[in-house]
Parts: structure tokens; C-alpha cells; sequence
């Protein structure tokens, strides 16, 4: 009897585990709370000046900054795409791992739950008289 109680519960966490993580799921993808800010890359930016250097005339290429300092270049994507996006796949990838969980919980569950059925077939070996001397 302890196996089925411990069964129903383990059934109970499991499918409480799996509806929290999809919960967290729907509400980070509907923006009702934000992932956990796991990352924090910088935009991929790309200097146009050192493009541009080598096609130009060299009186026009005189008056860009030579110095990689001064120029800041052109923002490609920037950091809060990179992050945001990082930060959401890797929350995704979390809260599969958990709903992962407790589905094996649920399972392990279900097993205990489940009697046991042992089906034995019985071979019939017919016995041949012996034949008497």
C-alpha cells in the first residue's frame, strides 16, 4: 500500500514540476517576467573607416581617423538583441531540463502505481505410459 501513496505522490510533484516550468515558459515568451540575465555580450559593431581606407583616394583617406580609437563604427546588432535572445533560449533550455524532471518523476510514479501482473504459461507435457515387460 506505502508503494502506491508514494506513487501518487511522486505523480503529483512530477506534474507540479512540469506545469511551474511551463508556466515560467508562457510568461517569459508573453513578457510577463523577464529570464535570468545570464549573459552579457557586447554589439557586434564593424568599422566602416578601415573599409572604406583602401578604396578611397589617399587626400580623402588622410582625413579619416587612422586611430581605431577615435572611430566607434557602425553598430551591426546590438547588445540587447544578443542578450535578450541569449538570455531567453537559455531559459528555455533550463526550464525543459526541469519539465524533463519531472516527467520522469511522474513516470517513476506510474510505475508504482501499476500492479504487477505475472502471466505464466504452464507447459502441458503429456505423460506417455510406460510399457510394462
Amino acid at each position: 500500500m506505502t508503494e502506491k501513496v508514494l506513487g501518487y505522490l511522486l505523480i503529483t510533484f512530477g506534474i507540479l514540476i512540469i506545469l511551474i516550468s511551463t508556466i515560467s515558459v508562457f510568461d517569459v515568451f508573453t513578457r510577463k517576467t523577464k529570464p535570468v540575465q545570464l549573459f552579457n555580450f557586447k554589439g557586434i559593431k564593424f568599422d566602416m573607416s578601415q573599409m572604406l581606407i583602401g578604396s578611397l583616394p589617399v587626400e580623402t583617406a588622410k582625413l579619416l581617423p587612422q586611430n581605431r580609437a577615435q572611430s566607434e563604427g557602425v553598430e551591426i546588432i546590438p547588445a540587447q538583441l544578443i542578450n535578450d535572445s541569449s538570455n531567453v533560449f537559455a531559459h528555455l533550455l533550463l526550464m525543459s531540463f526541469i519539465a524533463g524532471i519531472g516527467g520522469r518523476l511522474a513516470n517513476i510514479g506510474v510505475l508504482l502505481i501499476r500492479p504487477i501482473v505475472v502471466k505464466l504459461k504452464a507447459k502441458e507435457v503429456a505423460m506417455k505410459p510406460e510399457p510394462k515387460n
